[in-house]
C-alpha cells in the first residue's frame, strides 16, 4: 500500500526566502555593475532550485509491504523491517534527525535500537492504523 507525503507550506516558503535573496542581489549587481548577465545566471539557478524542489515532492512517498516500511524520497530510501519498529509517535516540537518529509510536522518512527525518521504521510491515522495490523507498536 503507497501512501504520498503531506504537502504544507514549508517547501514553497524556503523557496520563496531564497528567490527573494537571490533577486535583491540580482537587483544590487545591476546597480552597482550594470551587467545583466548576473540576472540570466541567478534566473537559471532559481529555476534548477524549484526544479529541485518539485522533484523532491514528486518522489517522496511511503510503502507498505508484507515485511517492510520502505520510505522513498528522491534518490534515497529506507527499508525498515516491521520486526525492528519500536514506537511511532506525532512529532512534538523540532526534529533534529533523519527527515523523508516534504512537511514541517508528521510521524517519528523509532526503529532498531537508536534510529529514528521522520516521515509525512498524507494521511497519518490510516498510515498508523495499517502499520499497527502489520506489527504490535510498544507505546
Amino acid at each position: 500500500m503507497r501512501f504520498e507525503t503531506k504537502r504544507d507550506y514549508s517547501l514553497p516558503l524556503i523557496f520563496l526566502f531564497v528567490a527573494l535573496v537571490y533577486t535583491g542581489i540580482a537587483i544590487y549587481t545591476v546597480i552597482r555593475d550594470g551587467d545583466y548577465t548576473i540576472v540570466w545566471t541567478f534566473m537559471g539557478v532559481l529555476i534548477l532550485l524549484a526544479s529541485f524542489f518539485i522533484l523532491i515532492i514528486k518522489t517522496t512517498f511511503f510503502v507498505l509491504e508484507p515485511e517492510q516500511l520502505i520510505c522513498h524520497s528522491l534518490f534515497f530510501k529506507r527499508k525498515i523491517p516491521y520486526s525492528t519498529i519500536r514506537k511511532i509517535e506525532k512529532q512534538k516540537g523540532l526534529y533534529a534527525g533523519l527527515k523523508m518529509s516534504t512537511a514541517l510536522k508528521g510521524l517519528v518512527i523509532y526503529y532498531n535500537q537508536y534510529d529514528d525518521l521522520l516521515i509525512s504521510p498524507e494521511k497519518e491515522e490510516e498510515f498508523i492504523d495499517e502499520i499497527k495490523k502489520r506489527i504490535e507498536i510498544k507505546s
